[in-house]
């Protein structure tokens, strides 16, 4: 049985796209030179590329500040590389920060805990420990959850600005997974609602038959970077198991802000 994760994630293999790979593999290069700086034709040999061709990536590279000239026909890791990398740190903080929670939290409940963080289109697992009833939801960290159907998926969106959820429902998919699933704008932002005013989420075999979930987000200096969740069995995860995990997943997050209730600070912080 899989949790709260559904079937978006992919192992890492060859990119679809060839371009994407390119690219992928001249910021390799570049992130492997010992100076940090490698000519046109060093990089063209290290990965395989007509001169014309790894120029023409390399431009557009230049062009959205992955990589920067340096000297005459030398190029450099671009500064751009510099937030992505702080707000992959801001996540591996959180998770840090989170996991004595996540295993109490496992050890109670004996059912499979998640720490999800925020992606553009859908939420994240960054950290899974899995439940240790004969039947549990199986998890699996480095997977990703839809926003509509998941609960650590709605206790992200939730909180998300106005713009974000507005431009999450033009370039989403409510995609139906079961015949629970919310697969309408009005419908998940009565779910939405729900979450804000009680402080938590919950699923009911929206995301995959016979599973349910319930998660609360985690808030690092006031603003919401992550969300917990517990999924279980649907049959264990009745209404007075809802509201009793619910306690106990919000005495752990308080407890994990607590701990940093000051916003990182500003060398950690995502650009």
């Amino acid at each position: 049985m899989s949790n709260d994760t559904p079937r978006l994630s992919r192992a890492p293999s060859e990119p679809r796209i060839q371009s994407v790979g390119r690219i992928a593999a001249i910021l390799d290069a570049l992130l492997a030179a010992p100076s940090g700086v490698l000519q046109l034709q060093e990089i063209a040999r290290a990965c395989s590329l007509a001169k014309t061709t790894a120029f023409t990536l390399l431009d557009s590279l230049v062009c959205v500040g992955l990589v920067d000239r340096e000297g005459f026909g030398g190029y450099r890791l671009g500064l751009r590389n510099l937030a992505f990398g702080r707000q992959v740190e801001r996540h591996l903080d959180v998770a840090a920060l989170a996991r004595p929670a996540l295993l109490r939290l496992c050890a109670l409940t004996r059912e499979t805990v998640n720490l999800a963080v925020a992606r553009p289109l859908e939420a994240f697992i960054v950290e899974s420990f899995e439940g240790s009833h004969n039947l549990r939801v199986s998890s699996y960290a480095g997977t990703s959850a839809a926003y509509h159907s998941t609960a650590c998926g709605r206790a992200l969106l939730a909180y998300q600005p106005p713009a974000v959820i507005d431009a999450f429902y033009r370039l989403g998919r409510l995609e139906r997974f079961t015949e629970h699933t919310t697969v309408t704008p009005a419908a998940l932002d009565a779910s939405l609602a729900d979450c804000r005013s009680r402080g938590w989420a919950v699923e009911r075999e929206e995301n995959e038959v016979g599973a349910s979930c319930i998660a609360a987000p985690v808030r690092i200096g006031g603003v919401v970077q992550a969300a917990i969740s517990i999924a279980a069995p649907a049959a264990r995860l009745d209404e007075a198991q809802t509201l009793r995990y619910a306690e106990a997943l919000l005495g752990e997050i308080a407890t994990i802000e607590s701990q940093r209730a000051t916003p990182l600070p500003a060398a950690r912080r995502a650009v």
